[in-house]
């Protein structure tokens, strides 16, 4: 099953997605960013042509249906087609008087007629996946919790031996640790969504690649991957977030805008201090150091040839910086041996400068590629826009087994 909408690293990070007939729990807390995504894996099994029983706890139909549609979520296609249905689980816990209709549970605290009517329309209309938001909804009105998880996790692996699967929410700011472990027993799959981060806790299978976490953004489109929410101009807008005390988020990273003249000044210093030699070696060694921590999809790397795993990777680093006002840059050339990339308008725009000014890029990139192919690169600047030419020229070339000699030589004398 696979997960999608928006939310393909976390595919790739499962090798594909969920095993099928397994239990999904998502943890959060009042922000309710574990609900949003919870829906959001919904609309994704929707696609695949998957039958979801949703029942709703936490609000009414409408208001669910209302919130979610901020988000671009509309479930009015899937619930003609037949392929969902909404039990009203919140209607009659909170209503002065009884409320009747066809997809009213007629009374949720009832938890031996809820769980039967549950069971039932599994057996009756084949359903694939039972969505629960969200199981501390009911919880917290019981007066023998104990006695309430039991239910929940009968009613999860009973459930199970019919085929389905039960995706859930829980909010864990109302659960005892304990509580929240005993809740949580008969889900395979475990994600918890806290300080906009993605963190799978448990995996019915190991993970394919070794990443646990996944910062993100909750935008109107839902919960997006931080590396995938700076692709477009509109998408860093939506991310940016000023705080009251001063601090500039960005994907759950601070950060602050900087002027052209700023940038430009620390690169023309870093020269007028270290001299042309040790001030290009300081702005290269610089972008190489940035890249040193970033992840790398290490699926796209098993499944495209090393050429084109290298183009794939850069050119989504590319967008990045298209889309920061970095400038543009695009690949020229690209084989076993060498890379040509071409860029334009690059950050900061220096004018008549007698020096290579974005060797902080050539650093970035080619540590991108030895991160990738695990091989020793060296890049330089042959052209810069800033030095008067129509573009920046970027050449990476990889390093054979003499020229690394030869350098570890130089470096000795």
């Amino acid at each position: 099953m696979k997960v999608s909408s928006g939310l393909e690293t976390l595919d790739q990070i499962l090798g594909g997605g969920f095993e099928k007939t397994h239990n999904i729990a998502i943890v959060g807390s009042i922000d309710n960013d574990h609900v949003l995504l919870l829906h959001q894996l919904v609309m994704s099994f929707l696609s695949q042509g998957y039958k979801v029983l949703l029942i709703e706890f936490r609000q009414e139909v409408n208001s669910l249906v209302k919130w979610l549609e901020s988000y671009g979520i509309n479930y009015n296609k899937s619930i003609k087609e037949g392929k969902l249905k909404i039990l009203d689980g919140f209607s009659n816990l909170y209503s002065p008087t009884h409320i009747a209709g066809t997809n009213i549970l007629p009374n949720p605290m009832d938890l031996s007629i809820t769980t039967a009517i549950i069971r039932d329309s599994v057996v009756k209309d084949a359903y694939d996946f039972v969505v629960i938001d969200d199981l501390t909804s009911l919880y917290t009105l019981q007066t023998e919790q104990k006695a309430y998880i039991r239910v929940v996790v009968r009613l999860v692996n009973s459930i199970k031996r019919f085929g389905a699967s039960t995706l859930a929410s829980l909010n864990s700011d109302v659960l005892s640790t304990q509580d929240l472990s005993m809740l949580l027993i008969p889900f395979e799959y475990v994600l918890e969504t806290k300080n906009e981060t993605i963190t799978i806790r448990r995996s019915f299978l190991p993970l394919k690649i070794n990443q646990t976490s996944i910062p993100y953004i909750r935008s109107n489109i839902g919960i997006i991957p931080a590396q995938d929410a700076f692709k477009s101009v509109d998408r860093v807008k939506e991310a940016l977030i000023l705080d009251n005390t001063g601090a500039l988020i960005m994907g759950g990273v601070r950060v602050q805008i900087v002027e052209e003249y700023s940038e430009a000044a620390l690169i023309e210093f870093i020269y007028q201090f270290l001299g042309l030699e040790h001030g290009r070696e300081f702005l290269y060694r610089w972008g190489k150091y940035e890249m040193t921590n970033l992840p790398i999809n290490q699926d796209v790397i098993k499944n495209l040839p090393k050429i084109e795993a290298i183009k794939r990777i850069l050119e989504d680093s590319f967008e990045f910086t298209k889309a920061t006002g970095g400038g543009i840059l695009r690949i020229l050339d690209i084989s076993e041996d060498r890379i040509v990339i071409e860029g334009k308008n690059l950050f900061p725009g220096l004018r008549n400068f007698p020096y290579p000014a974005h060797l902080n890029y050539v650093g970035a990139l080619t540590r991108l590629v030895e991160k990738l192919t695990g091989e020793i690169w060296e890049g330089e600047e042959v052209e810069c826009e800033s030095q008067g030419h129509k573009r920046c020229l970027f050449v990476i070339k990889r390093l054979s087994k003499g020229d690394i000699k030869g350098n570890l030589k130089g470096s000795k004398k």
